[in-house]
């Protein structure tokens, strides 16, 4: 008892540094007790790898063309999916309508259709931008029609008999009442859509990290593959610690209260 209450008292990056660090001891210990380095390779090994291929500028070619895909194919689904769910959102007879025909195609994950993206758009970087935007685009849907019907009904009930038009009651009250479900949304959207990018490089081969992956993996030399695996995860926390932690406190200190 003693030992859990202080370590709650421990800043909370001390806890979370110290379990990264618990995890490379274990993989160091574990790639110790497998003599084939093909098999499991150590950090040692992995890390030479990408310092290997930063100094070949591959990984870091290959880190630009993943986050300008993630970028622009997340940009584009915003722009698409979040005023159609704030207008489905106002009718909730529509919403429900169209919420069991979402849910059933959310069914389908997006690895399933990348076959039919490359036949529809080849072995291109647009097929990676169609499951991106397949796989972002239904939790943004579902996160921004969560965060309408939240609002009570009475604040846009109020302002109709004033003469307000549908475009004011969404300014006024729906886009500043669901940006806390926006915020979820847009934050799902590029947690997903990461995961869709390298899965996409991956099978299709067009760029990206998921490129690297696939020739390390033709080529079989693990050490690159997990030293690929290790980039993508520490990319995906510096956007998320650096870029959206901050906006999400900015979004529930200012709009939280609505």
């Amino acid at each position: 008892m003693h030992r859990s209450s202080s370590l709650m008292h421990l800043p909370a990056w001390v806890v979370q540094t110290s379990s990264i660090f618990g995890l490379f001891l274990v993989w160091t210990v574990a790639s110790r007790f497998v003599a084939e380095p093909a098999i499991l390779p150590s950090p040692a090994a992995s890390f030479q790898a990408m310092a290997d291929l930063i100094a070949r500028g591959t990984l870091t070619s290959a880190v630009q063309e993943s986050l300008i895909t993630l970028v622009i194919g997340c940009a584009i689904c915003i722009i698409c999916v979040v005023p159609f769910a704030l207008s489905i959102a106002q009718s909730r007879q529509l919403a429900m309508i169209l919420q069991p025909m979402v849910r059933f195609i959310s069914c389908v994950p997006a690895i399933a259709l990348i076959p039919l993206f490359i036949v529809w758009f080849g072995f291109s970087t647009k097929a990676v931008y169609a499951t991106l935007f397949y796989t972002s685009a239904i939790p943004l849907l579902f996160s921004v029609i969560t965060g309408v019907q939240k609002i009570p009904r009475v604040y846009a009930d109020g302002l109709r008999p004033l003469g307000a038009g549908p475009f004011r009651i969404v300014r006024d009250v729906y886009l500043p009442g669901a940006m806390p479900g926006i915020e979820v949304g847009i934050r799902l959207a590029l947690s997903y859509g990461w995961r869709a990018v390298i899965a996409g490089e991956l099978i299709i081969g067009s760029s990206g990290l998921g490129r690297v992956l696939a020739q390390a993996r033709a080529a079989n030399q693990v050490d690159q593959i997990v030293a690929v695996m290790i980039a993508i995860a520490v990319l995906f926390l510096i956007i998320d610690r650096l870029i959206l932690f901050p906006w999400n406190q900015l979004i529930s200190s200012r709009w939280s209260s609505f």
